[in-house]
């Protein structure tokens, strides 16, 4: 047993040190109690806190169960690895933000003075903690005083120009630079303006809470992108933190790839076992500690890294097809369909991701079935978007305009809405007629789940609705749909059934209200049947077959 710094120390074989500590402190004690012998000290314990992470972790901050081999194993993967582009995924309670946001900003100040680190977090006040502790180990270490006098002050409070969690922190530098040497933004609040920052660290930018509020989740992603300016030439940033939704920020920083196609971020994963499952070996915590976690809901997210595996998706965006236009089969039956979101006046000022859309599709449905009596469905085109009633009425016109033969056009009716009743006198003072009338060529279309408490039977609606033709790869998008609806309906489908359904409402009624009443009953292999269909929809079709 030694001790550095007031820190008793025990070796254990276990644990990949970067230097034999007990040597460390038998030259110390070789080296004597004189002036040279002083020297010596503060010369060795200021080359170990610039050089080893696990030296500050352990012996500057002094937390004693970082002596382990976990700990120390990941400092010094940390230390070896890259310094930029990082991406650490580590389960909680495993020294990620002790060993990265805290010990390693100390080491970087300490070495370079006059440089300027920015942590930031999904919100001020939460980046103001790692904050609080970095300044509290400036304040209080007496080793860092003794060792660092060129860059700490004595007495930081009293000496330092600026010493504040909401202001930052300022060294000894010989710069007079505006960026404190250690700073905390908010990437949803409070972010710095005209600075420009040698280091960032982000750290607890996605959260158990904000997983609640996909807007939340795409502004926070918005802002970390933006946050990006705020680098140097030559600078560096590194990103921490715990999974807590399957299209969370930290899900959007790892699929960053290169131009050339390369994952961007040097990504490293430690969940809380050796083999990333509940009934694996804890590679930190004890086991009791462990079988404790296992009883709590938010075990798979914080320990496991898995809040939401893909495969539980209730709708996978990534079984939408993309078609080239030229390829969509010729002969479909065409329908437009409409989910209104109401009359906005202040669409225009309002607008954004957050705010409900209105959603209007042409779809293409294939006259025949497979053999599992599903058919083919075309987006071939597609228009999401916050809209005043007249504005989305023109819209509706003008992709009637351009579809084509529609045989049926279908509009959402919620209450005393008489958007059906204006979209067809906008097409008849055109030329075009439109009946909402029984046996017209327009429907009304129910509301799903109408008539129910809450959102519920809704979602399970849109669920059954669409689960199957997707997971059966039924559903195609033109390659011609401009691909910022498509990104849309793909988000609404990613993070249902949480956040808006515009789009997959109105692809819904395709298959609940439309579809459902009719009978193709024809096999796709029957190549009989194919031209039997073909030809008829190159007739006036019935309206008989729609039920209404």
């Amino acid at each position: 047993m030694i001790e550095i710094n007031g820190q008793k120390f025990e070796y254990r074989k276990d644990c990949p040190y970067k230097y034999d500590y007990r040597k460390v402190a038998q030259s110390i004690a070789e080296a004597g109690t004189g002036e040279e012998g002083r020297k010596y000290q503060i010369s060795t314990l200021r080359k170990l806190i610039l050089d080893d992470l696990f030296f500050i972790v352990f012996f500057v901050l002094k937390i004693p169960i970082a002596n382990c081999p976990f700990v120390v194993g990941v400092c010094r993967e940390v230390e070896d690895g890259p310094k930029d582009y990082t991406l650490d995924l580590w389960a909680r309670e495993h020294f990620k933000s002790t060993i990265i946001t805290i010990a390693e900003t100390i080491q970087y100040a300490l070495a370079n003075p006059d440089s300027a680190t920015g942590i930031f977090s999904y919100v001020r006040p939460v980046a103001k903690k790692f904050l609080f502790s970095i300044k509290e180990a400036f304040q209080n270490e007496k080793i860092l005083h003794a060792c660092f006098p060129d860059v700490v002050f004595a007495d930081c409070e009293k000496e330092a120009p600026l010493w504040s969690l909401d202001e930052g922190l300022i060294l000894r530098r010989g710069s007079t630079r505006k960026e404190p040497n250690i700073s905390a933004w908010g990437l949803t609040e409070g972010m710095p303006t005209g600075f420009h920052l040698n280091r960032r660290v982000y750290d607890d930018i996605s959260t158990e809470d904000m997983a609640d509020s996909v807007d939340m989740m795409e502004k926070v992603k918005q802002k970390f992108d933006s946050s990006q300016n705020l680098g140097t030439e030559g600078g560096h940033h590194r990103v921490i933190g715990t999974y807590y939704h399957h299209a969370d920020p930290l899900t959007y920083i790892r699929a960053i790839k290169t131009p050339e196609g390369e994952p961007r971020y040097h990504y490293r994963f430690k969940p809380g076992s050796d083999d990333g499952t509940a009934t694996g070996r804890p590679v930190f915590v004890s086991q009791k500690r462990w079988d404790d976690l296992r009883l709590t809901r938010t075990f798979n997210c914080q320990q496991l890294l898995d809040p939401s595996p893909l495969s539980d998706m209730k709708l996978n965006p990534d079984f939408l097809l993309p078609i080239e236009r030229r390829m969509i089969p010729k002969g479909l039956y065409r329908f437009l369909l409409v989910d209104q979101a109401g009359d906005l006046a202040t669409a225009k000022i309002r607008s954004g991701p957050g705010l409900d859309s209105w959603a209007v599709g042409v779809l293409g449905v294939e006259p025949f079935t497979d053999d599992i009596g599903q058919s083919k469905v075309f987006i071939e085109d597609l228009w999401i978007s916050p809209a005043s009633e007249t504005e989305a009425t023109e819209q509706i016109v003008r992709m009637y305009l351009r579809a084509g033969m529609i045989m049926t056009v279908g509009v959402e009716k919620v209450g005393l809405s008489t958007t059906h009743s204006n979209v067809a006198r906008a097409l008849q003072a055109i030329g075009r007629h439109l009946n909402f009338e029984r046996g017209g060529n327009g429907i009304l279309l129910h509301p799903l789940g109408q008539g129910t408490k809450g959102g519920g039977w809704k979602k399970k609606m849109i669920e059954s609705a669409l689960a199957w033709p997707l997971n059966n790869s039924k559903i195609f998008y033109s390659s011609a749909v401009p691909m910022n609806f498509i990104e849309r309906l793909k988000m609404e489908m990613r993070n249902f059934p949480v956040w808006h359904d515009d789009g997959i409402n109105m692809l819904a009624y395709l298959f609940t209200q439309i579809l459902k009443d009719m009978s193709f009953g024809l096999a796709e292999e029957d190549a009989e049947a194919k031209k039997r269909a073909a030809r008829y929809t190159n007739k006036q079709p019935s309206r008989s077959w729609m039920g209404v």
